[in-house]
């Protein structure tokens, strides 16, 4: 089969509010994709590096089954959805799905096979696969064995659910969250070796829902001894501990195994003259982390602002909070930053990269000034 061209597909962006496909309105289909974003997220920080997938099926306006991608090595979330039904006649119906099927063999075997094997008359697709292995070639399967597919449905919604999976695919390396609290004259500690506390309650309990989120949690040796940091998820209940790295160019570090004890969960230390991005290629490529969080210390963090390695940004700002002098807080241009909802007392300053340029933009909303 050649390359299948995009203008081959049916685009759901191209079709009148009036046109009915599949029997269904545009609006019927927008209904069942938010279901499928939903369901995927029912995967969140137990599918990594793998994208979270939900997926619905419907005949005639009812949902027949649902699946997600539960955990990483897991049923895809098609193979998910048609366990249990058995043989029947799928031809009636309308398959959902937020991230194109597969059509490679991974640990699982592609779900585009499957669903041409399951005979579904219909398929749709919140977005195109960014995997090169992937992208186009799952609709293409299903295109060429007469089934009908349409494109595009809550397509940035779809993306955006998978923002760090785009990371790994199209820059190919580990996705890198940078997070730190500051005071409002832009302080993030104290110069002695003494632990500060400037977030609040409610930021402390989004931070633990962040790092359940992530693969790793990353600091500096500095911030490793003087700090003495557990880098765990707690008050939730997950799957598994995220992994410990410390940056530890000429082995400072401290790392009994009372030291150890600190918190569950494996400790790596990477020492030595690094390349960020090497760094990051190699933990992606490597050792299958999908997604870090960088929490310090600031030589650290502005390390990874340098190096235009960080993806997302979350800055919760004491604004209440005033020391002086110490330790300042990483530079960056501030007029990309969005105010999103505060948290408690404090507030919560964002970016994200775009993925869709080049260049960095940021979203609407209140501006950093």
């Amino acid at each position: 089969m050649g390359e299948m061209e995009f203008s081959d597909f049916i685009n759901f962006g191209g079709l009148a509010e009036d046109v009915l496909w599949g029997g269904l309105t545009k609006d019927a289909h927008r209904k069942y994709m938010l279901r499928c974003l939903e369901l995927a997220e029912r995967g969140r920080g137990r599918v990594s590096p793998n994208p979270m997938v939900g997926a619905v099926l419907v005949r005639d306006g009812v949902v027949v089954a649902e699946g997600w991608h539960a955990y990483f090595g897991g049923a895809h979330a098609e193979r998910m959805l048609f366990e249990g039904l058995g043989a029947s006649d799928f031809s009636d119906c309308i398959l959902y799905v937020s991230l194109e099927p597969c059509a490679h063999f991974g640990k699982t075997p592609p779900c585009a096979n499957l669903i041409l094997e399951k005979g579904v008359g219909s398929v749709v697709v919140g977005v195109l696969d960014p995997n090169p292995l992937v992208s186009g070639k799952g609709v293409g399967l299903l295109r060429a064995a007469g089934i009908e597919v349409l494109v595009g449905v809550l397509e940035d919604e779809c993306r955006g659910l998978n923002r760090m999976f785009w990371v790994n695919q199209v820059l190919g390396r580990t996705a890198v969250v940078a997070k730190w609290a500051e005071t409002g004259d832009g302080y993030i500690g104290l110069v002695k070796d003494e632990r500060l506390l400037i977030s609040g309650e409610e930021s402390g309990r989004w931070v633990h829902n962040l790092r359940a989120d992530v693969d790793a949690i990353l600091v500096g040796v500095n911030t490793w001894n003087s700090d003495k940091p557990k880098l765990n998820v707690r008050g939730l209940e997950v799957s598994k501990q995220p992994i410990r790295i410390v940056l530890d160019r000429n082995g400072r570090g401290e790392y009994t195994v009372e030291g150890l004890g600190r918190s569950d969960g494996e400790l790596w230390v990477v020492g030595g003259d690094l390349d960020l991005l090497e760094l990051l290629r190699w933990l992606y490529r490597e050792k299958g982390l999908g997604l870090i969080l960088v929490e310090g210390g600031a030589s650290i963090l502005q390390l990874f602002l340098d190096a235009d390695c960080v993806d997302d940004i979350h800055i919760l700002r004491n604004s209440q909070m005033h020391l002086g002098s110490g330790i300042e807080s990483p530079n960056l241009d501030r007029s990309i930053l969005i105010r999103e909802q505060d948290l408690g007392s404090d507030e919560h300053w964002v970016w994200h990269r775009n993925f869709g340029s080049v260049g960095i933009e940021a979203g609407e909303g209140d501006r950093a000034e």
